[in-house]
């Protein structure tokens, strides 16, 4: 076991799911084995976990902050499905088609007290269109929708303000600023302890008189570097299929 080291992790290009992940596994490693036997004090254990902890909050919240971006995008596509739906039940009172045109004025009734609702605030936005929903579902409506030809329409419409809901009952109120710089500022901090734990993991193993406990420790050593090449690796395809995804 002469000149065993820990491998270079490389782990300040990995992405903050994959970096917070490769930290988790490795105080985890270290402390099945015990810290304690690795000359790691508790201080130092308690201060890595306590910036895991803490990458893991912020990463949560920054999901949270896509989500936003996505609620966004999604209120967009729900106006501009109940634009289509609202103008094409005005059309149909013009139709030439008594059906249609029958269908067109009983519906105009239905979705009058609707006005103006892309124009809403979006969380008023969403309860009103549940209940526009559950107007154009009772069955003498839906027959309407369906001789004008706007099932799909409805479906789509009902699909997208639940998406909407689902995702905006799961937000966090952190601002992405803030996010990013919380992000910024503690990754140093978990590479930094990091390196300080493997380093006396390190000076344990080449110091120690115990022969079965440098064995132990080797093959810590080993376990952590096999888990380094095999993060390594997954990080090199993703970028791999990642610019590939790009051409």
């Amino acid at each position: 076991m002469k000149g065993k080291r820990f491998a270079v992790a490389g782990m300040t290009r990995f992405t903050n799911a994959r970096h917070v992940h490769f930290h988790m596994q490795t105080y985890e490693m270290i402390g099945q084995y015990g810290f304690d036997k690795v000359n790691v004090p508790l201080t130092l254990s308690d201060e890595w976990k306590r910036c895991i902890v803490l990458e893991t909050e912020l990463n949560n919240q920054a999901r949270a902050h896509a989500d936003t971006a996505r609620l966004i995008q999604i209120d967009a596509e729900r106006d501009s499905l109940t634009t289509f739906l609202f103008g094409a039940i005005r059309n149909a009172t013009s139709s030439p088609f008594d059906t249609h045109k029958a269908a067109g004025e009983e519906l105009m009734i239905i979705i009058r007290p609707y006005k103006n609702l892309q124009r809403q605030a979006r969380d008023r936005q969403t309860a009103q269109t549940e209940g526009l929903m559950l107007d154009l579902k009772k069955p003498e409506n839906a027959a309407r929708i369906t001789i004008l030809g706007l099932d799909n329409t409805v479906e789509l419409l009902e699909k997208s303000n639940r998406r909407y809901q689902e995702i905006r009952s799961g937000l966090t109120s952190q601002k992405a600023a803030e996010m990013v710089e919380g992000l910024s500022s503690v990754r140093p901090q978990t590479d930094e302890i990091y390196h300080a734990v493997t380093d006396r993991v390190f000076a344990s193993y080449l110091l120690t008189p115990d022969a079965q406990r440098k064995e132990e420790i080797g093959a810590l050593i080993d376990r952590i570097n096999l888990f380094i090449a095999e993060q390594k690796a997954a990080y090199k395809q993703s970028q791999a299929q990642k610019t590939k995804g790009d051409e």
